[in-house]
């Protein structure tokens, strides 16, 4: 082999390293983050809140259910390392959110906070900054609350989103969504439910589409 194909050829070696090495777009890394997410295990409570079933029915108190307790398993894994400002932020949401409608501006449900539990997980270096390791999943389980001061939801269908602020070359980027994992907390489950009273409850969903899919829950009171 002449020198001069020598050359060539360890720059090109040398390129593809650096190509494979160099700090990639936020975009590019979470697109390789994979999240999976399960619900192990739920309770429910019921409730009133206020329903606006239109101009034929009008508006009136009806009986709902609220998720008190939720297990939840949470996996995520990158097959190369992603360095994060801080660690991910996990906010769990039931069906049709709308904090507005209990007087709050986070619709996040449970009570620890997920993200404060996920970090614990996860190693942090000199900088405070965040590591999601290379083919190192983090495992998260998690038993959580409703809590006294964050929203409640009905059980049905429910959302897990993550997002976090990457760090590309040593800073901190915009916070940007890394997956919407849907969730299912069952609704239609045998037995009366316990009463918890409206003036103890954050009720953050469409009142009247929750009542009209789910009916009177059973009330043990």
């Amino acid at each position: 082999m002449s020198a001069g194909l020598v050359v060539v050829v360890l720059a090109g070696i040398a390129l593809w390293a650096w190509s494979v090495a160099r700090p990639r777009t936020a975009d590019e890394l979470f697109a390789e983050i994979s999240v999976h997410a399960d619900v192990t295990d739920s309770t429910l409570e019921a409730t009133q809140a206020i329903a606006d079933f239109g101009l034929e029915e009008g508006v009136r108190m009806v009986p709902v259910r609220i998720v008190d307790r939720v297990g939840l398993e949470v996996r995520l894994e990158s097959p190369r390392d992603v360095t994060l400002a801080a660690a991910p932020r996990l906010c769990l949401t039931g069906p049709f959110w709308n904090p507005l409608d209990a007087g709050l501006s986070d619709r996040c449900w449970g009570d620890p906070d997920l993200a404060a539990l996920l970090a614990e997980s996860m190693p942090v270096d000199d900088s405070g900054h965040v590591t999601l390791r290379a083919d190192s999943p983090v495992v998260l389980r998690a038993e959580l609350a409703r809590g006294d001061e964050r929203c409640d939801y009905p059980p049905g269908d429910w959302l897990l989103e993550v997002d976090a602020e990457p760090v590309i070359d040593r800073a901190a980027r915009a916070r940007m969504p890394i997956a919407e994992v849907p969730l299912a907390v069952p609704w239609d489950v045998p037995g009366a439910l316990p009463w918890r009273d409206n003036g103890d409850t954050r009720f953050c969903s469409f009142t009247a589409a929750v009542y009209t899919r789910q009916g009177d829950p059973a009330i043990d009171r």
